[in-house]
């Protein structure tokens, strides 16, 4: 009978996760680029929700030893790691390169295939959902997982993690707030996250 009771709540988280990451990703591409699959900002983001090369490495899209080979971090005020390119390369030129992807055809690929983005935020999801609970964070509450999971995609695990303890904001390069994430993901209703211009 237990088996029985653990094989349900299994089932219904699963599809409580598949509900939250379906209005998370949909909020993710219409802020990101408008949901346009081609996009690609002026930084080299990919896609319509704008995956860098340390995402796409956490998808299993890129591969990570030449992440690695090609970069190093730095501390700065705002982050404990800022990643730093090597030998002239930048992000748009690394990802512009098919040999340092694990899809065949590279950048072009990926941005040609709703589904393969799809794929690649999905693992991302999924990760962050573990690595948040992992810290002790409780995601029970699908507002305040979404909130989360949108912070955690701007910003990383732990930016989210500070803002939802203590208020630390963090700013992309773009000086875009982590709040402005956390926010979208905490004004969802009736599984749908209300997106504001």
């Amino acid at each position: 009978m237990r088996y029985i009771f653990i094989l349900i709540m299994s089932i219904f988280f699963a599809n409580a996760n598949e509900s939250v990451f379906d209005d998370v990703k949909q909020t993710l591409a219409q802020m990101e680029s408008g949901n346009k699959k081609y996009a690609v900002n002026s930084r080299g983001f990919l896609g319509k929700y704008q995956l860098g090369a340390m995402s796409l490495v956490e998808a299993d899209f890129v591969k990570l030893e030449n992440y690695r080979a090609l970069t190093y971090t730095v501390k700065t005020e705002t982050r404990a790691a800022k990643v730093m390119w090597k030998d002239g390369y930048s992000l748009k030129k690394f990802l512009g390169e098919d040999r340092n992807w694990l899809i065949a055809g590279g950048k072009q690929a990926f941005l040609e295939s709703d589904e393969l983005q799809d794929m690649a935020m999905d693992r991302l999801l999924r990760k962050n959902v573990t690595r948040l609970q992992n810290a002790g964070v409780d995601l029970s509450n699908p507002k305040k997982a979404k909130a989360l999971l949108m912070s955690a995609h701007l910003g990383g695990v732990k930016s989210a993690i500070a803002l939802y303890k203590n208020g630390t904001d963090y700013k992309d390069e773009y000086g875009t707030s982590i709040k402005k994430y956390y926010q979208a993901g905490s004004k969802s209703q009736n599984g749908i996250i209300k997106f504001e211009k």
